[in-house]
């Protein structure tokens, strides 16, 4: 398990991003433990299949209860996800970017980050922490940034609490745990609601999740098209006359306060809503937030994390979007 770590960040280098283990492991049997931890391990990688040789024990995940929840909880948030990673991939093949990177790859000026093939970021903004060994209920992560950049807990969206010139801290993870944080200065586009398969979830609303850095700032992009393969990289500037209908990419920024989406090219018509924003690192609870001019009341704060949700927004991803808080 360990070492697929290592293959996955090569055959990144190598050009070839779609590549992930034989979750659970090939050769050999498995256990109840191993393969909860892979699988949950394997969610946050391109390729995710359970998969092993004639003669081995099988080793589907509802062969054990806490492999089977466990599993449904990390799938739920690849599914949620999935227009994180379809983005990526578009990025892999127009640009030539990694979806999976080292540590090192985005704080190159960090030496001590050069060795650590434990961990990996999924594009810029998720970092993922692993447990790789048996019998145990913590974890070692380092965190990118020295202090400086914010990390929030994927689950909780709570902040490490790190401090200047820190980047190492012991993590819970229970079995059936795996640690995932967001980085400070991300905007992601979700699925909401993460259904049995790819076509029900992507049928679903979108999420927004904004992880504000420690100016108030954040940035994201997102790819979207039909999914079955029909596309256009770059809005139809080199294709036919109905090749900017095949895509729309969009730029997603926040700061000030503030909140913007805008179309960077394309008129691919994007069906499902926007229903939900969450933005995290709100200093203080706003007493007022406009969405496309008008005052909206459908919205929460929690203060202890500095979490405003958003819900009920209905916005159309189609149209330029700004959403403020004051």
């Amino acid at each position: 398990m360990y070492l697929s770590i290592q293959g996955v960040l090569q055959f990144q280098i190598f050009q070839i991003p779609m590549v992930g283990a034989d979750t659970c492991g090939f050769n050999g049997n498995t256990d109840e433990e191993l393969c909860n931890r892979w699988m949950q391990l394997s969610a946050f990688m391109p390729f995710f299949r359970n998969h092993n040789t004639y003669g081995a024990l099988p080793q589907e995940p509802y062969r054990w209860d806490s492999v089977a929840n466990a599993s449904r909880v990390a799938i739920s948030a690849r599914y949620s996800l999935l227009p994180y990673w379809y983005t990526l991939f578009a990025n892999a093949s127009s640009l030539g970017l990694p979806p999976i990177r080292a540590l090192f790859y985005e704080f190159p000026d960090e030496p001590e980050l050069f060795s650590v093939d434990k961990q990996w970021l999924v594009g810029k903004d998720i970092l993922v922490t692993p447990v790789l060994v048996p019998g145990v209920t913590t974890v070692d992560g380092i965190f990118p940034g020295r202090g400086n950049v914010i990390w929030r807990d994927w689950w909780t969206h709570a902040v490490v609490p790190l401090t200047n010139g820190s980047s190492t801290i012991t993590l819970p993870a229970p079995i059936g745990h795996i640690n995932v944080h967001i980085r400070g200065g991300s905007v992601l586009l979700l699925h909401a609601e993460p259904a049995y398969t790819i076509y029900e979830t992507m049928a679903g609303p979108y999420e927004l999740l904004v992880s504000l850095d420690e100016e108030g700032q954040a940035y994201g992009d997102a790819f979207v098209d039909a999914g079955d393969g029909t596309f256009a990289f770059d809005g139809g500037a080199s294709g036919g006359s109905d090749a900017g209908s095949l895509a729309r990419k969009l730029a997603l920024t926040a700061g000030g306060g503030q909140l913007n989406i805008t179309s960077q090219w394309g008129e691919y018509e994007i069906v499902p809503l926007l229903e939900r924003v969450v933005v995290l690192g709100v200093g203080t609870q706003p007493t007022t937030v406009v969405l496309q001019g008008t005052e909206v009341s459908g919205w929460e704060y929690d203060e202890a994390i500095g979490k405003l949700d958003i819900g009920g927004a209905g916005i159309d991803l189609n149209e330029n979007v700004e959403l403020v808080w004051i």
